[in-house]
């Protein structure tokens, strides 16, 4: 694959959060709306801005695509970090077909309930927990995205790694700050709410941090596989035993 279609492909990520966080605050969701809001108070927003939810939800589907090229390009420099066998590769390739799926998948929710804003305000509610329990609670995939991607980098036994050992840390980290996401479930109210502190602000800046900072890294690597004398370098030798 040449360079320029790789590092078009590592772009998508920035154009990713880019295009994503646009139609997150046209939407309105941006806050979150509480969970603890009442069906009427859920009904009324849903109503008065069904248009800008709806607009924004399809912007983010949209998104979600470009998610596509931007996993199969960090795959395609993780074969590089691990050789002949790539186990780690396959699974961030699920992990990123999951996260396309995590992303239009409750977009989807949000846009049905605002097709008809003037349902019974109990069936708008019960649909909108279910578009922010999809939206917020889906850290199983990330974290292991995260994780995979972390132990790639950190068993590449090159005396100069194609990413950047710090990356492989930076990874981990942000593994362990999505999982409090998944305590949801059990607050409507406090940091551990789907617009809490820990499971949505923290979450979120984590999740743009390993967006930036594996984009960053995935074009360093594409740039320096094609830089002039480093024309053997997906033969190196791989990750350490």
């Amino acid at each position: 694959m040449t360079k320029p279609i790789q590092l078009t492909m590592a772009y998508c990520g920035y154009a990713f959060l880019g295009v994503f966080f646009a139609g997150l605050l046209i939407s309105g969701f941006f806050p979150p709306i509480p969970p603890d809001n009442t069906a009427a108070e859920v009904v009324d927003q849903y109503q008065r801005e069904a248009d800008r939810i709806r607009a924004g939800c399809l912007i983010m589907i949209f998104a979600a695509g470009l998610t596509i090229p931007w996993c199969a390009v960090v795959s395609t420099q993780l074969v590089r970090v691990e050789g002949r066998f790539t186990p780690l590769c396959f699974a961030q390739l699920v992990c990123g077909a999951v996260g396309v799926l995590a992303v239009t998948v409750p977009m989807l929710v949000f846009s049905a309930t605002a097709f008809r804003p003037d349902r019974d305000p109990e069936v708008t509610q019960a649909l909108n927990d279910l578009a922010w329990f999809l939206f917020v609670m889906n850290w199983p995939f990330i974290t292991a995205q995260a994780t995979v991607i972390a132990v790639a980098i950190l068993a590449d036994g090159r005396p100069d790694p194609i990413f950047p050992r710090w990356v492989g840390y930076l990874q981990l980290w942000c593994a362990v700050l999505f999982i409090p996401a998944g305590l949801l479930t059990y607050f409507k109210t406090g940091p551990f709410a789907w617009n809490g502190l820990l499971s949505f602000w923290m979450a979120a800046v984590a999740f743009g941090v390993f967006m930036l900072v594996t984009t960053w890294a995935t074009t360093r690597a594409v740039t320096r596989q094609f830089a002039p004398g480093n024309e053997a370098s997906s033969t190196q030798v791989g990750p350490r035993a």
